[in-house]
């Protein structure tokens, strides 16, 4: 199960590809281009945080409330995204292109660091081992 420490990863990752994202936006479009930029960035990484917070919440429980407890959160989720974009293009009228890369590019580098996160999951004779330490836990 993810924790803390992955979510931070994953959010770096996030944070990581929006600040070049903006930079590069900044330097070929300008302000409005670096503004739209880490506008679709943010989007992206509150949509992210909301998803987990709401699944990871109530620690364990049978099987068919955590199932809806993930529902719940991805329909946060996406809730968070449709309300997020209609209030960025409706109020500020950024440019759409560097906001919806910049958002696309946020949403891929999570998927990147969850196939890269590092996790406690191999099991050898009853103990488990950590991959980060390299040590095994009864």
């Amino acid at each position: 199960m993810f924790g803390k420490r992955e979510l931070a990863r994953i959010v770096g990752w996030q944070l990581g590809c929006t600040g070049g994202a903006t930079i590069i936006f900044a330097l070929t479009v300008g302000v409005a281009g670096a503004a739209a930029s880490a506008a679709g960035g943010v989007i992206a990484i509150v949509a992210n945080i909301t998803m987990a917070l709401i699944a990871l919440s109530g620690g364990s429980a049978a099987p068919r409330a955590v199932m809806y407890r993930f529902y719940v959160a991805e329909a946060s989720k996406l809730f968070v995204i449709m309300a997020s974009l209609g209030v960025a293009f409706k109020l500020f009228n950024p440019p759409a292109a560097p906001l919806l890369v910049t958002f696309a590019l946020a949403l891929l580098a999570h998927w990147g660091a969850v196939a890269f996160v590092r996790r406690p999951s191999l099991t050898t004779g009853g103990a488990t081992v950590n991959r980060d330490t390299d040590r095994c836990q009864e």
